[in-house]
């Protein structure tokens, strides 16, 4: 049994989350703790006022949202009852025993899997310590439970997360926008790994979204902003752009950089498997096209940023099995856009243009994609942002800003 812990200061966040999983059929409410009867016909708002009675109690605590997944074994059977019965014991396990609960099963993954949905602030008003609560009490939780329930353990089971088949590819105009992508953030962060800006887009696109900080002379990329878009099927951003800080995960610019530090020691520990799958894929490949295909049919993406020219100038692989994102150049010459294009005869180029190809995930096997406009891989110092030029909002340009009004001459001056 996996576990991942995540806090949050948004109850309703939660909450909304699940209920709209359950409105779009792939989860469940199969059990409650604390609530009265026929929890599941109650509205979100009905749900999180319960909590709010809570949380209200103890202005102090801003971060009072807890949310709790725990992940089986794809070959495990359980059913409700014994999904419940796991979740009860978990939460009497690490102290929370006597807060309200809500259980959801989720089925928009391989794997079985349920999400606890409490808060930390008790009925008397004081915090329940959540510090170090993953590392201390969930993981002595997590192993009598295993052992308990005859469960497979945490340190057998593979990675766990949803491929591209799995989660699917968001089309822009057939999904709400932000549910959507609230959708793949969650997936994206709880199981791949990516140390830069770049590779985090990289893994992102294959989904069908992109983070974007907007143009360097804008307000939003001098304020550190990053807003999401949906793409559509030709890989341009489209839709109302949604801020980083409207979804319960918050993946903004400052928690990205944390995360990328973080993911560094994990990036080492795959690095090795990775390089030797792509180059045992390499050195039998004889055209561009069928190194694309076979990377393919092994899980693994290659993203290729091409010049206006059609010179390849970065490219980014996305392991989908390991669940990481590596820049080429991190695996060394031969995987970079340079060892590429000597390799397969193609252009190299040493500096950047506002266009971009991706391999399709659909159709002819190695065929490319044009994306009008790039997730540029930064190759140098410690500059993350991304170079697009189509937003459907950029902020104010010059010509619609609001001109100041001049203040008339006093006559009698």
């Amino acid at each position: 049994m996996v576990v991942r812990i995540s806090t949050g200061k948004s109850i309703q966040g939660v909450v909304r989350y699940n209920d709209t999983k359950r409105k779009q059929s792939v989860a469940q409410l199969i059990g409650s703790r604390g609530f009265a009867k026929g929890v599941e016909n109650l509205t979100a708002n009905q749900l999180v006022r319960r909590f709010e009675l809570l949380t209200s109690l103890n202005r102090r605590t801003h971060t009072n949202a807890i949310h709790v997944s725990l992940n089986f074994a794809p070959g495990e059977r359980l059913s409700d009852e014994k999904l419940n019965a796991i979740s009860h014991s978990y939460l009497d396990k690490i102290g929370f025993g006597n807060q309200p609960c809500l259980i959801y099963q989720h089925q928009d993954a391989g794997h079985p899997h349920v999400h606890l949905v409490t808060v930390n602030i008790d009925r008397e008003g004081k915090r329940i310590e959540t510090h170090n609560l993953g590392k201390n009490q969930s993981e002595q939780a997590r192993k009598e439970i295993e052992r308990e329930y005859g469960l497979v353990p945490a340190e057998k089971q593979q990675r766990i997360g949803p491929g591209l088949q799995e989660l699917g590819k968001l089309i822009y105009g057939k999904e709400t926008s932000k549910s959507s992508i609230n959708t793949v953030l969650n997936q994206v962060w709880a199981n791949y790994v990516f140390t830069s800006l770049g590779e985090y887009n990289a893994i992102l696109s294959g989904f069908g979204v992109a983070a974007y900080r907007g143009e360097k002379d804008s307000q939003r990329y001098k304020r550190r902003g990053l807003v999401y878009h949906v793409l559509d099927e030709k890989g341009s951003r489209k839709g109302v752009p949604v801020k980083a800080s409207c979804f319960y995960l918050q993946p903004t610019l400052k928690k990205l950089e944390g995360r990328f530090l973080r993911d560094q020691v994990k990036k080492k520990e795959v690095l090795g498997a990775v390089k030797s799958k792509v180059l045992e894929i390499l050195q039998k490949s004889k055209s561009m096209d069928q190194f694309l295909a076979d990377l393919k049919k092994n899980g693994v993406q290659l993203v290729l940023n091409h010049t206006q020219e059609g010179k390849i100038f970065g490219t980014t692989y996305v392991d989908h099995f390991n669940r990481i994102g590596i820049k080429g150049s991190d695996l060394g010459k031969e995987f970079g856009a340079h060892g590429l294009s000597e390799r397969f005869g193609l252009m190299a180029a040493s500096a950047r243009a506002p266009r971009t190809l991706l391999p399709s995930n659909e159709g002819e096997k190695g065929r490319l994609v044009l994306f009008e406009n790039p997730v540029s891989v930064e190759t140098g110092g410690t500059d993350l942002s991304l170079r697009f030029s189509d937003s459907p909002y950029q902020g104010p340009s010059p010509g619609k800003r609001k001109k100041k009004r001049k203040k008339k001459d006093n006559p009698s001056e």
